[in-house]
């Protein structure tokens, strides 16, 4: 495995690892640039060196990039690496400067924040530099220029997982609190498999709801309207990915499908619209009932049970997320009781979890 060290200065953008996270998040895969400074005067004595990795790098042969700025140290997961605009996929900070290279990011995480002692005895001690007669790596009086090529002492994939859905990034700069709330998730209701493949808003949201249940459920005077919403959330979240995931699948057979048009609140839209611009739930159970989309999915889908969780689990799903959300921003204060039975249905408690369901039904279209 390839290993790279790049320093980000702070200063010049204080949230740099946030900006990309955020769009790691929306687009599974963000790119990092590689910027060539104004200044800079000396050129990489080690370039032909480097274009040997760059050009290696592959999903399968992945690099490990790492970024850090001395209080923090993070590592990525690279799969491309490349000269070719990538800004589409990269912060908006980038438009204005000078890249020398792409470095496109499908995981991210964070090795230690906040501690340069930490880093120092933990981290940079055991990354050797090859090109510099292979001694540890110097933070002080060294003459290295970034991106710098170094070799571990000990050996560690930051992104070794047994589970190939498994990433590291939805649990960047989560609380205690968050990360114990998630590992209750995982072992008393969903699982390593089903949560690994949520979205990570559908995470947020349903553990910033319960986070928000167990501290209020005491209080008989509690308003439960926004842990309803935050469930409902959720729901809306992954019935998106899987909507999305449908449709892939049916412009694949047929690509007119992406041209059937549908209006929301008197505008325009058509069914390519849908990647781009997330429409309301509702759109969902319209679009499903088009004779062309009903005729794709039965030419295109064999199992039967794929089909009936289409056409009448889905829009019941949707009915139900609806109703409840509609009664909670429209109606009265919710009090416990209200939201009880929602979370019982999500959470899979004495029943299947609907939210499970969806994220299974996504990976049979697949």
């Amino acid at each position: 495995m390839q290993n790279l060290l790049i320093l980000f200065n702070p200063y010049y953008k204080a949230d740099v690892i946030e900006q990309h996270l955020n769009l790691l998040v929306d687009n599974d895969k963000v790119a990092f640039g590689k910027i060539r400074s104004t200044l800079k005067n000396v050129e990489h004595g080690f370039q032909d060196e480097l274009d040997v990795i760059y050009e290696n790098v592959s999903e399968e042969n992945y690099l490990q990039l790492f970024l850090t700025d001395y209080s923090n140290i993070y590592t990525a997961k690279v799969t491309r690496v490349t000269s070719e605009d990538q800004s589409v996929i990269a912060p908006k900070y980038y438009k204005d400067l000078a890249v020398e290279k792409w470095f496109v990011i499908s995981d991210m995480r964070e090795i230690i924040c906040n501690d340069f002692e930490n880093i120092r005895d933990e981290v940079f001690s055991n990354f050797k530099t090859p090109n510099f007669d292979n001694r540890s790596y110097a933070i002080y009086g060294n003459n290295y220029v970034y991106p710098l090529i170094i070799d571990m002492k000990t050996e560690i994939d930051y992104f070794e997982s047994r589970d190939e859905e498994f990433r590291h990034y939805p649990n960047m700069f989560k609380s205690q609190e968050y990360l114990q709330m998630k590992n209750n998730f995982i072992e008393y209701s969903f699982g390593d498999k089903w949560i690994n493949r949520m979205h990570p808003n559908s995470l947020d949201n349903i553990i910033s709801a319960e986070m928000e249940y167990v501290q209020n459920r005491l209080n008989p005077r509690y308003d439960f309207s926004t842990v309803i919403i935050k469930y409902a959330k959720t729901m809306e979240q992954e019935l998106y990915v899987y909507i999305k995931a449908l449709f892939t699948h049916l412009i694949a057979h047929d690509k007119s499908i992406k041209c059937v048009t549908y209006s929301v609140q008197s505008r325009e839209y058509k069914i390519k619209d849908i990647f781009t611009h997330k429409p309301n739930i509702g759109t969902y159970k319209f679009l499903l009932k088009d004779y062309k989309v009903k005729n794709t999915i039965e030419s295109s889908i064999e199992n039967y049970h794929t089909k009936k969780f289409i056409s009448s689990t889905i829009p019941y799903y949707i009915n139900m997320i609806q109703k409840i959300r509609n009664e909670s921003v429209h109606g009265e204060a919710a009090k416990l009781n209200d939201v009880v039975e929602l979370r019982k249905n999500i959470l899979g408690i004495a029943k299947l979890s609907i939210l499970v369901d969806v994220v299974k039904g996504r990976s049979k279209i697949k």
